[in-house]
């Protein structure tokens, strides 16, 4: 997975990052709202589109749990770095610090990834780029899914009987985004030879 969205500039990128700290959390986030925090250039809107690829907005624009964790300054910074990281997660396979690597190496990416022309994964690049800059990615361990969606760490359910006690495991595997058919072979033929 890997959003495409970007901007032409991200010169007030950061800025509106701030200003949806501060302000309200509308019902659904519009140029409307965008002209309300100060920014009225018809360049500041290519902003909902970024908010919607990380998902801080859902696609008829309203504000998700995402924005919401996003409100608090003191952990608005890794809660971005957790967006970024699902939202661009071919980046991040492609390079685990990939927040750090050159703006050019970060295009390459984008144009192996989304077969897009040199001006546009620039562009893309940028915007990453200044997404992350302003993200928190200190905590390696962090796990973006543990705090998406609790519901997606393995589930033990017990079942208890007179008789006897039986276990039951049900195993969530995550499978790497490849169009490389044989990585998922290679994974079923191993579960094969030690879960059976």
């Amino acid at each position: 997975m890997i959003s495409e969205a970007y901007m032409n500039s991200v010169g007030r990128l950061p800025a509106m990052l701030e200003a949806i700290q501060s302000a309200g959390v509308p019902p659904r986030f519009t140029i409307e709202f965008l002209k309300s925090l100060g920014f009225k250039s018809t360049n500041d809107r290519a902003f909902i589109p970024v908010l919607k690829g990380i998902k801080f907005l859902d696609e008829s624009g309203v504000p998700t749990e995402k924005y919401k964790a996003y409100k608090n300054k003191s952990e608005g910074g890794k809660v971005l770095a957790r967006a970024l990281k699902l939202a661009y997660e071919d980046l991040f396979l492609a390079d685990e610090n990939v927040q750090d690597a050159s703006q050019t190496k970060i295009a390459g990416i984008f144009a192996t990834k989304t077969g897009k022309g040199e001006t546009v994964t620039k562009k893309m690049a940028t915007t990453f780029k200044a997404l992350a800059d302003k993200a928190d990615f200190s905590d390696k361990n962090d796990s973006p899914e543990e705090h998406v969606e609790e519901s997606m760490s393995p589930v033990k359910d017990i079942t208890l009987s007179k008789k006897d006690t039986q276990f039951h495991y049900n195993i969530q595997i995550h499978l790497p985004a490849t169009k490389d058919i044989s990585v998922y072979n290679a994974i079923f033929k191993s579960l094969k030879e030690y879960l059976l």
